[in-house]
Parts: structure tokens; sequence; C-alpha cells
């Protein structure tokens, strides 16, 4: 059992049968009150972020959770299909369980992390950074660079990008998975 001490940014732990990563944790010592642990966490099961203190005497288990690496295959429009890269297993997981936005960053071949809690597959990570073609972009106009001038283009999977004025059609970059932002062109 982790005692409040032991919980930290990045620990996968289980409140009411449920794992949850923790996002953010801050001790904090209210003189005769105790220690009270503010704490962000975020259920791998459903997605869902959660705001909880705790008192200096509640203990918790660690959540038995394995990570493996599979490939993205398909998707048949409502599910999305992946094969884990050892065991060759396939799963299948829905949209909501994805996410909305992590589906516009998959594209066929690529590798995610499958997360199983209780040796049954819960959610998919993404790599931090993808490499993406660009489909659609507006042409850039000379005389547009007063500041960092940004445009909007379109790449491969639907999402649209802020990218600087020099990127075109055909183009491949760099994208953030986590906060959406062009990270950077690559040759």
């Amino acid at each position: 059992m982790l005692s409040i001490s032991d919980i930290k940014k990045g620990k996968m732990i289980v409140i009411e049968n449920d794992p949850y990563q923790v996002l953010f944790s801050q001790l904090a010592k209210k003189g005769r009150a105790g220690s009270v642990l503010s704490t962000k966490l975020k259920n791998l099961i459903t997605g869902n972020i959660l705001e909880r203190n705790f008192k200096q005497s509640d203990n918790f288990a660690e959540a038995d959770i394995v990570e493996s690496f599979a490939q993205y295959l398909y998707s048949d429009g409502e599910l999305y299909h992946f094969m884990d890269e050892k065991s060759f297993e396939q799963y299948s997981f829905d949209v909501d369980t994805i996410g909305k936005d992590s589906i516009l960053y998959l594209q066929e071949g690529s590798t995610v992390k499958i997360v199983y809690f209780n040796n049954n597959p819960i959610n998919i990570f993404l790599q931090p950074k993808v490499i993406l073609e660009v489909t659609e972009s507006a042409p850039s106009t000379k005389g547009n660079s007063v500041d960092a001038a940004l445009k909007v283009v379109t790449v491969e999977t639907g999402l649209q990008v802020k990218v600087p004025m020099f990127i075109n059609t055909g183009d491949k970059i760099k994208i953030s998975t986590e906060t959406g932002a062009y990270e950077e062109k690559v040759s």
C-alpha cells in the first residue's frame, strides 16, 4: 500500500477499482490538522480528469499497469484496430476510449503504447511527437512576415495545424501530440 508521501507525478494508483495516473501532486502540512495531498488524476479507462484531496491516513493500492508497444492497423469507421508487436494479438478500441483528439494523430503503421490494467487492454498512449505530411496548404504571400506569421494547414489525418508560412503541400512536419502544436519541418 502507498501512503500520500509516495504519490508523485506519473504514479499509477487504484481509486474505487479504477486505475488513475497522477498528473499533479502537492503535499501541504497543515499544522495540527496533519498533511493534505492535493492531486490531479487521470482515469486511464475513461480519460476523465479528477481533482481530489487526500488525508494523511489514506492509503492506495498501486495499479497493476503493463505497457506494450502496438502497431495501428486500420479503422473500420467505428473501431480502431491495433496489433501487439510481441504477441501479435489484435485489440480494438472505440473513439470514446481513445479520444477524439487522439485519432487525428493515428496513421496506419504508426506505433503506440497499449496500456493493460489487470491483464486487460484499457487504452492507448500516443508517441509524444508524430510526423505527418501536409495535404492542404494555402499559398504564402510575399510581405506577410511582419511578425511570426502563421497559416493553417491540413495534414494527412485531417488534423489542422498552425505552421510558419514556408510550409507547403507535400512537406512533412513534426507535431506534438500533447499540445497539437507544430514543432519543426522534417526533411
